[in-house]
């Protein structure tokens, strides 16, 4: 490995880097610069671009330095052996994990400049004095590896998993899933079903150091399912919500559908608002119902024997569909759309 001293106005900072360096970050790598010198140089390609190193790179920039320690790469390489090389580089370091115990001790025992060059705020140090008695630090898991609960009560139905699947491809994740010791499931059965479902491989998890019965295992179990249900709901701001993101976005990932928004719209709101679901429908921003113009008949003709009823249809040479041994409707219905839900309260209500 020949390394070579360069000025720093001839590198370009590599326009695909995968990684990205807030402000807080150029300033962390310049306050280490800074106290310890460059200890190992950034790698670069044939053409000057740094494949390794852009935020030594920029934080020496921050410095006004005029020169930079690099290595090149092969002339050799592939394009794809670079980029490749680029994210492992990027890659590797995060799958290594901290030794918190031991971080803790030697934090401490630096006096605060010190402590300050190694990266750590003030904050982050008192995080990590929280992580050493509370064991919620996240890690990635193969799916495969996570066993659902077997006193799992809830099931999570197609329509559900649905939800979720649409919020992860929209959101990725947000809430981890806990799991016991032995990667028992304790809290996020639905959303591993869900990653499964998406032909996911790994998902991230909080790995508590409790057997899968233990009380406090199962105390988690069943808080995650029914805590939230304890809340309140104000219905009337929820559509309001709901029909705020139907104007720009489908519902996907809400929990709802078209359908269920228009029900809750219509029970929650008087009849001198919404009187029954097509204006239920309207309200949400669905096509209503537009009735038939002109006079509506019905004829109800009635048999003594089902022989006459069949005479009847043969006759007229129609098809009736049955709705019960004497009787028929015309034109021939599979079904009728009864409405179950109704509100009877006046406006005052």
């Amino acid at each position: 490995m020949k390394i070579e001293q360069l000025p720093i106005a001839k590198l370009k900072l590599d326009p695909n880097n995968v990684r990205k360096h807030d402000e807080r970050s150029i300033e962390a790598i310049a306050d280490s610069l800074t106290s310890f010198g460059q200890q190992k140089p950034i790698v670069i390609t044939a053409k000057n671009v740094v494949i390794a190193g852009n935020g030594t790179l920029q934080a020496a920039q921050k410095l006004d330095w005029a020169e930079i320690a690099a290595v090149r790469l092969p002339d050799e390489w592939s394009k794809k052996q670079v980029e490749a090389y680029a994210i492992a580089d990027n890659r590797t370091a995060d799958l290594s994990e901290w030794d918190i115990d031991n971080l803790v001790e030697q934090l401490g025992a630096f006096d605060d400049t010190m402590a300050t060059q190694t990266g750590f705020s003030s904050a982050e140090m008192a995080d990590l004095l929280e992580f050493q008695t509370n064991p919620f630090v996240t890690v990635r898991e193969d799916l495969d590896a996570l066993k659902p609960h077997p006193r799992n009560y809830q099931v999570h139905p197609d329509d559900q998993l649905d939800h979720i699947i649409a919020s992860i491809e929209q959101h990725g994740f947000y809430r981890n899933i806990v799991v016991a010791q032995d990667n028992t499931i304790l809290a996020g059965h639905g959303v591993v079903q869900a990653c499964k479902k998406m032909g996911r491989t790994r998902v991230p998890i909080i790995r508590l150091p409790l057997h899968p019965d233990d009380p406090r295992a199962l105390k988690v179990l069943t808080s995650d399912n029914e805590i939230n249900n304890l809340a309140e709901i104000d219905d009337r701001m929820l559509t309001e919500m709901l029909k705020e993101i139907m104007q720009e976005d489908n519902l996907a990932g809400t929990g709802f559908n078209e359908q269920q928004l228009s029900n809750l719209a219509m029970v929650t709101r008087p009849a001198s608002e919404i009187a029954d679901m097509d204006e239920a429908a309207e309200w949400i921003g669905l096509p209503g119902y537009i009735p038939e113009e002109g006079p509506q008949f019905q004829v109800l003709v009635s048999f003594k024997t089902e022989t006459d009823r069949q005479e009847f249809a043969e006759r007229l040479d129609i098809e009736l569909s049955d709705r019960g041994k004497q009787s028929a409707w015309f034109p021939a219905v599979d079904r009728r759309d009864l409405q179950s839900v109704r509100w009877t309260g006046n406006a005052e209500a």
